[in-house]
């Protein structure tokens, strides 16, 4: 299993210690255990594709590398096919997850090839491939020696949940039975709502969507908004008429919007040419997107300096996993690196004086928030999170510095800042857990705050049992599943 520390870890059935395998450059996104003790995964960072590390621990090595110029974006969900020697995955496209494609790789020959367009592929013993695309089961007889599929692929189930991230929400047994998530609703459908200090909420926008990353702008009447569904682009709801307005429509993905001080630029980061990069465009619409950054490895925008002139990304690197670095916006739009240790560094918040920068790191085995001088950030470092801390943001007059905690509630410390020295309060729990915070590969920041310091902006599930009116999610199981596969879909 995957801990939230980026870990992949193994515990015995019977119970026991967990036992780490190998540390993660990213959040996992999936593994499979082979027969000679080998466990292939792959993570959602560094376009790194699938991996391979023995079971007993160890140094991974590279099985394969998502090839952007054919609109791969990475490689996910591995899954080995009977006898060890070749393993079935998820080509993840640039393009968005309709266009997502089913491969398998031959541990052989290192080569692989495409099977069908789809996501999550297993293979049962009725001698079939089984995989969804549009949200429907498919099935279609596999050649197990040749490596093909042979004949059309089959409707078999409909409505299968799969996520954002290309998850297919189904399992089947050895002794063929079928357990899977009926899509009754979106499975990432998130609503918008504003959190005061006393718990009491108002909704703010109740169509539910895949939200994610809510950035106010600077005189918050706006809210720019990453919605990670078919299109996954970059839109803006405008407070005062509540109307929600697309920005991006490049079939990419695009995420991570931050707003320029002046309030007239956004930058997001896209893979609309390969890896994600930097790019920005007036927040209107007007004129042409432009690109910022252009580099083989994960970017995401996180805080510009006060003044404008700089912008504090992410860089998911190999070999230092999620390093800081900063972008100067002056003509050459130089990168340079800010904190590159051997921990995971992420999620900088710049204070409005500019003198201090917020950000989160696992270099205690798990993420907490620290604060350092900016940008002489090897002057001195404090740690404001208790127990573990995530998604800094500074309060509009830099007294109070807010994060999530691991619960996911959002907490509160003042702040004091005297010449070089950084004086943090004791943390004070201000809106509670059960809003949507983040997980998996979701690493940016999940809310925002009002001017005042009041209101929280935060998102909520829309399936939450505040939510009457919600749908319930309904776990289906079938038992002698592959009777009914072999009647639709004749594997010989």
């Amino acid at each position: 299993f995957v801990d939230l520390g980026f870990g992949l870890k193994r515990v015995a059935s019977a119970g026991g210690p967990a036992v780490p395998i190998t540390r993660l450059d990213g959040a996992g996104r999936g593994a499979t255990w082979g027969p000679d003790e080998t466990i292939v995964f792959a993570t959602s960072t560094n376009l790194t594709g699938l991996q391979m590390v023995s079971a007993a621990g160890g140094k991974p090595t590279v099985l394969t590398k998502p090839d952007a110029g054919r609109g791969e974006a990475d490689h996910y969900w591995p899954e080995f096919l009977p006898g060890g020697q070749a393993v079935l995955f998820t080509v993840f496209s640039t393009t968005g997850p309709d266009n997502n494609q089913v491969a398998v790789l031959d541990l052989r020959s290192g080569m692989h090839k495409i099977l069908v367009r789809g996501t999550g592929a297993q293979y049962v013993p009725s001698g079939h491939l089984v995989y969804v695309a549009a949200g429907t089961l498919l099935a279609v007889p596999f050649d197990l020696d040749r490596l093909e599929v042979r004949g059309t692929p089959v409707p078999v189930e409909p409505a299968i949940l799969t996520t954002s991230a290309g998850a297919a929400i189904f399992d089947v047994s050895g002794n063929g039975t079928l357990v899977y998530l009926s899509a009754t609703r979106a499975i990432d459908a998130r609503t918008l709502v504003w959190v005061d200090r006393g718990g009491r909420e108002e909704i703010l926008d109740d169509r539910p969507r895949a939200y994610i990353y809510p950035q106010l702008s600077p005189d918050r009447t706006k809210v720019a908004i990453a919605i990670l569904d078919q299109e996954r682009d970059i839109w803006i709801l405008d407070l005062r008429r509540q109307n929600l307005t697309r920005l991006t429509t490049h079939p990419g993905d695009d995420r991570y919007p931050v707003w320029a001080p002046d309030g007239q630029r956004l930058v997001w980061d896209s893979t609309r040419t390969g890896a994600y990069n930097l790019y920005w465009q007036a927040a209107d619409g007007s004129g042409d997107v432009e690109r910022l950054t252009e580099s083989p490895n994960t970017q995401a925008s996180h805080t510009f300096t006060p003044d404008g002139k700089r912008l504090l990304l992410r860089e998911d690197k190999p070999g230092t996993l999620q390093d800081l670095v900063v972008l100067e916006l002056d003509g050459k739009r130089r990168v340079t690196p800010l904190l590159n240790g051997p921990y995971n560094e992420r999620n900088a918040e710049i204070s409005p004086d500019g003198k201090w920068m917020a950000y989160e790191s696992d270099e205690s085995g798990q993420f907490e928030v620290y604060v350092r001088p900016f940008p002489d950030v090897n002057k001195s470092k404090s740690k404001i999170s208790t127990g573990g801390g995530r998604q800094p943001l500074w309060s509009a007059d830099g007294r109070e510095l807010f994060y999530r905690d691991l619960r996911g509630a959002v907490v509160g410390v003042t702040v004091k800042a005297v010449a070089d020295t950084f004086e943090p309060g004791a943390p004070v729990t201000l809106v509670p857990p059960g809003y949507y915070s983040g997980s998996g590969g979701i690493f940016g920041r999940t809310y925002d705050v009002s001017a005042d310091g009041k209101r929280f902006l935060m998102i909520k599930e829309a399936n939450d049992s505040k939510n009457a009116d919600a749908p319930t999610p309904t776990i289906t199981v079938v038992q002698n599943w592959f009777e009914e596969l072999k009647r639709l879909v004749p594997a010989n």
